[in-house]
């Protein structure tokens, strides 16, 4: 087993510790992972004084236990996570503990970094994993006080936040990107940071949306404007589902969610930022281009997997989504 203890101030220093511990060397802010270990890599790059981030796609033929200790200052450390779990995933935290061995882990967690946090992955677990760490001293400076408090708030349900948060198609665009990029492009380093903000952006704006949500007074109980805003993320759930082969009707969305059609369609934009078929929509095309890129399909066997019956409109809405027809995926390849 390999275990690694920290206290996060930042990701490169974080970074030069793992590489102290797995006997690697750093080059150009990256550690690659030999044959004898596993396989990947791990790059850290520090934007500033205040923001740095981490990369993790890689994967250990030893179970690697990262266990992150208290530290005095409020820093918030925001990680996206798409794991392919071998056999185990364990995290815990003084009060709590979760363990899981389900295939796969796709999930959004803030944390606050004043308390410990240990997390374990069974060997030859794929990580992929972007964190990003803005410090006390951006906190205290750059937050409003009453966002700050909401944050802190939501920082500290810890280990109860660990699902509520899902990987929308969106997000996984922008990690999509992050994982691809050509390290030999001399434009990649402004490429992740580009990429990183805007996880950051659309994070914190998801969470500004929300937060009115949680506050607004009168009518509901604060336990059921809690039970909303987790039927909102289950119909979010199924729209984003790869085997959803057709949009299902406001009246079962609204079932589901225990809303009227009205309300749920309002609430529905307030909190994702487009109406309920439009997001249904932009996923299945997401899918779409990403099954075109595999070059496993022709366009016809995509338009029909994803629902669509006539493929005239299938290469309409594609080329709406993303500016070129499905066809010129495949031969862009």
């Amino acid at each position: 087993m390999i275990r690694y203890t920290y206290q996060l101030n930042d990701f490169r220093s974080w970074l030069k510790g793992f590489s102290k511990l797995l006997k690697l060397p750093v080059v150009a802010g990256t550690i690659r992972i030999p044959p004898p270990i596993g396989n990947g890599y791990v790059q850290a790059v520090n934007i500033n004084s205040d923001i740095s981030y981490v990369v993790m796609n890689f994967s250990l033929n030893d179970d690697i236990v990262f266990l992150r200790k208290k530290s005095s200052l409020y820093g918030l450390s925001l990680f996206f996570n798409q794991v392919n779990i071998s056999d185990f995933f364990v995290i815990r935290e003084p009060h709590n503990t979760i363990t899981d061995k389900s295939p796969g882990r796709s999930n959004i967690f803030l944390s606050s970094t004043n308390y410990d946090l240990e997390v374990t992955y069974s060997k030859q677990s794929k990580l992929r994993r972007v964190g990003i760490f803005f410090s006390p001293a951006f906190i205290s400076r750059c937050i409003k006080k009453e966002i700050l408090l909401d944050l802190l708030v939501y920082a500290d349900n810890r280990l109860r936040n660990i699902n509520k948060e899902p990987i929308t198609f969106e997000y996984r665009q922008l990690l999509e990107d992050i994982f691809t990029a050509d390290p030999a492009s001399p434009v990649t380093h402004l490429l992740l940071q580009n990429r990183v903000l805007l996880l950051s952006e659309k994070f914190l704006h998801t969470f500004l949306t929300k937060a009115p949500l949680l506050k607004e007074t009168g009518g509901l109980k604060q336990r059921d404007k809690e039970k909303d805003i987790e039927a909102l993320k289950e119909i979010e759930r199924i729209l984003s589902n790869n085997k959803l082969d057709k949009f299902p009707s406001i009246d079962i969305l609204s079932k589901t969610a225990m809303m009227s059609s009205t309300k749920l369609k309002t609430k529905f934009k307030q909190i994702y930022g487009m109406k309920l078929y439009e997001f249904y929509n932009r996923n299945r095309l997401e899918k779409a281009k990403e099954m075109l890129q595999t070059g496993k399909y022709s366009v016809k066997q995509v338009g029909l997997n994803i629902g669509f019956s006539n493929l005239s409109n299938f290469a309409k809405a594609f080329r709406k989504e993303f500016g070129i027809l499905p066809k010129e995926i495949l031969k862009g390849r």
